[in-house]
């Protein structure tokens, strides 16, 4: 793929159709499908194609969320959860159509059964309602106790003929695709801000100023606060590991219907059978030794799969909204040209592709049957409800907690090589970190979202905002929004 690398350079490039912000399957397929639809669109991402979360995940493609549809219809109704369905058996579709079209080569294997199961007799029962709301809605299922698992389930839900592939050639074959068709890629470049009017859109990045007829925000979390989001958005880290696969185990993906969530798919790389396994989430910021996660779930493997050898470990940010329940399309009331999605709970492969279909028919004035369902409006004119009400009280108290206590008086002077602390130096609220090799990274320790005091995380190096989910690095960095500008830098 040819795209530039620009880095902190000033852009020069003429106006675009659309502009599209973040190089995940989201982003990417939206601006592959709108540049075939004759659209002149730039993608823009703040690291390199496929360097996101869409990298970072179990990358199944299904449409058996674990026990999301029992839960939408909770919260949303059954016709909620009949829209939610019929939207990600259209993504999951449309990835296999995409994977024949151009002929990506990224190892998709199709005709696997995904199964939610049940791992006690006390969350049989939730499996049981999600097949009743499951077949209510017309999907295809199996309730029985059979499972490709190594060890026997008291509920097994089985959805069939579903599949998986390799994310990262997946997303090369589609910028490549992208590219081909004459789209433009800038890479390296934030976006921080986006101005609407009547007469179009203009986005500032840390390399100049862009500006298109209509801005997709697919950022994983939206930058942009005024649609309201990142009060309605729960986020949290997931873990996962993979290892060599024992023989004799059956080729499939499941997930359990409990707590701690344990999410598997086999996978083949590099001519080895591996066993990848997610799951351990918890809210960001509120964990300390997240590389405990990585070994309780190397334990479970182990115990369970008779895994011994592993080869990979990494992470990932999942955002779940209050009525679990993407946010897609425009970003707000009166808004006409900026496009937003999100809230995809840890099931981006269908979701994101789903997404990027409702924004093409948005922007080109069709019309979409999930539309109203995933309508990110909402954010902004739905009534609060008691979740809504714990999640921002919870952001409250974590807010005054770090502003009106503050942090302990202390010099980063006296921190041990891989110890970090927040800390008040000199008057200043202070983030400060040791490295191995004993250099000291002092940075703000002060969110630059919403304000909020970062918490540090052992297993990732990183400085985590409890309230809304931005991470840094340890020299301040921005590695996932909402914050588009990075910590402060200390001078000690």
């Amino acid at each position: 793929m040819a795209a530039p690398h620009l880095g902190g350079t000033a852009i020069r490039t003429a106006p675009a159709d659309v502009l599209v912000l973040g190089g995940g399957i989201t982003g990417l397929t939206t601006a592959l499908l709108l540049q075939r639809e004759g659209r002149a669109v730039t993608l823009v991402t703040a690291g390199r194609i496929g360097d996101s979360v869409t990298t970072r995940s179990t990358v199944k493609l299904t449409y058996g969320h674990g026990t999301l549809y029992s839960a939408i219809e909770s919260t949303r109704g059954l016709d909620a959860a009949a829209a939610y369905a019929q939207a990600n058996v259209a993504g999951l579709q449309q990835v296999v159509d995409l994977v024949a079209d151009l002929g990506i080569d990224c190892g998709l294997e199709r005709g696997l059964p995904h199964v939610v199961y049940a791992e006690d007799d006390a969350t049989v029962a939730h499996v049981e309602r999600e097949a009743e709301v499951a077949r209510r809605i017309g999907l295809p299922v199996t309730l029985g106790r059979e499972a490709p698992l190594p060890f026997p389930v008291p509920a097994a839900l089985s959805f069939a003929d579903q599949a998986q592939f390799h994310p990262g050639r997946y997303l090369a074959g589609l910028a490549e695709a992208f590219v081909r068709a004459g789209g433009s890629v800038i890479e390296d470049v934030r976006a921080q801000a986006v101005d609407e009017d009547d007469d179009g859109c203009t986005v500032e990045t840390t390399a100049g100023r862009l500006s298109a007829a209509h801005v997709v925000v697919a950022t994983h979390y939206p930058f942009l606060d005024r649609g309201g989001h990142f009060a309605r958005l729960k986020p949290s880290r997931s873990y996962g590991v993979a290892g060599v696969l024992p023989s004799g185990v059956p080729a499939g993906m499941t997930i359990n219907a409990g707590s701690p969530t344990r999410s598997t798919r086999t996978a083949v790389l590099e001519g080895e059978d591996l066993l990848i396994v997610v799951g351990e989430g918890h809210e960001v910021g509120h964990v300390t030794d997240t590389d405990q996660r990585w070994a309780r779930l190397q334990d479970w493997a182990r115990e369970h799969f008779g895994v011994t050898d592993f080869r990979y470990h990494w992470s990932a940010e999942e955002l779940t909204s209050l009525d679990r329940v993407p946010f897609t399309g425009y970003v707000m009331p009166g808004s006409q040209r900026v496009l937003t999605a999100t809230g995809f709970a840890g099931w981006g492969m269908t979701n994101g592709t789903a997404s990027a279909m409702l924004i093409r028919d948005l922007v080109l004035d069709r019309d979409n049957p999930w539309a109203a369902t995933f309508d990110a409006r909402r954010a902004a004119t739905s009534l609060p409800g008691p979740e809504f009400v714990k999640q921002n009280a919870h952001v409250a108290t974590t807010w005054l907690k770090g502003r009106v206590l503050g942090a302990p008086k202390g010099s980063p002077q006296d921190l041990l090589p891989g110890e970090a602390a927040v800390l008040e130096a000199d008057g200043k609220q202070t983030a400060a970190y040791r490295d191995e090799e004993g250099a000291l990274h002092a940075v703000s320790s002060v969110c630059t979202h919403l304000g909020c005091t970062v918490a540090w995380n052992e297993g990732e190096k990183s400085w985590d905002c409890p309230c809304h989910g931005s991470r840094f690095g340890s020299d301040g960095r921005v590695l996932h929004g909402p914050a588009s500008r990075p910590l402060e830098p200390r001078e000690l």
